[in-house]
């Protein structure tokens, strides 16, 4: 039974990895639009926190948005 579970958050966890990967892809064109456009939404942050319950995936989303705007530096 042990096993079973660990595969299935191993599958959960390549899913995870494949999602954020995507995910800053984009992040990383959003940056371009921010710098040629001007434009940027200090309540996104927000307006995603709200939907989620669980403080600890709270704390990861904190995480992935400071992450997001370390690389949009670069």
């Amino acid at each position: 039974m042990l096993k079973k579970l660990r595969e299935e958050i191993d599958k959960i966890d390549n899913e995870v990895i494949i999602l954020l990967e995507k995910r800053f892809e984009i992040v990383k064109k959003i940056k371009y639009l921010k710098l040629k456009e001007r434009v940027e939404d200090k309540n996104r942050e927000e307006e995603i926190l709200k939907k989620i319950s669980s403080q600890y995936i709270i704390d990861i989303y904190k995480t992935i948005f400071e992450n997001s705007k370390l690389s949009q530096k670069d």
